[in-house]
Parts: structure tokens; C-alpha cells; sequence
């Protein structure tokens, strides 16, 4: 599993929560055997930096619902569809520092 491949929602909300971005360092995943998403968004309203709009390669737009991260097993996300792009890898960042930041 490598850090920010794109994979299916294997949850129930495929519909509004199609893809999962797995940003987690491969080195935690293979210790742990979960690893780190965000959630990418159907049809909603993006949001300064911390929900910025990615790209996915044959898909199209998605919303990076960096508010919904969570852990998932690592066993449950099968092939990936995609890669996320350096361009839109460098939103995560900010859109997570945005999310736990001191205010």
C-alpha cells in the first residue's frame, strides 16, 4: 500500500464518499496494519485549504473531507484507481494543519 494512492470506499456512503486517499507513511502501515485516510467527496462545497478540491485521474473532482480522517484496516481497501498528484499531495498538509490548529 503506498502513501496516496486512491482507492474505493469500501464503506456504505460510496455514493457521497466514493474514493479514500491513503496519506499515511507506508513504514506505520506495514507495523501496523491500518492505515490513515481522508475521505474524497462527492458533490460538495469546498472549503479554504481545508477542504480543497483534488483530482482524480479518470474520475474527476473530488473534495478532500480532511475533517473526516480516520484509520481504517488496511486489508479493507483493495486496488487502487489512482495516484494522487504532487500538485494536489501538497493541499494535505495545510488542509490537516487547518483541521487540528490551534485557534
Amino acid at each position: 500500500m503506498a502513501q496516496f494512492d486512491i482507492y474505493p470506499n469500501p464503506g456504505t456512503k460510496r455514493a457521497e464518499i466514493p474514493y479514500l486517499v491513503a496519506i499515511q507513511n507506508d513504514h506505520i502501515t506495514r507495523k501496523t496494519g491500518a492505515t490513515v485516510v481522508i475521505p474524497l467527496r462527492a458533490n460538495a462545497q469546498p472549503v479554504d485549504v481545508m477542504a480543497p478540491v483534488v483530482e482524480v485521474s479518470g474520475a474527476g473532482r473530488f473534495v478532500l473531507s480532511t475533517d473526516e480522517i480516520f484509520a481504517i484496516d488496511a486489508s479493507r481497501l483493495k486496488s487502487p484507481v489512482a495516484k494522487l498528484s504532487a500538485e494536489d499531495r501538497e493541499k494535505i498538509r495545510p488542509a490537516i494543519d487547518k483541521v487540528i490548529g490551534e485557534y
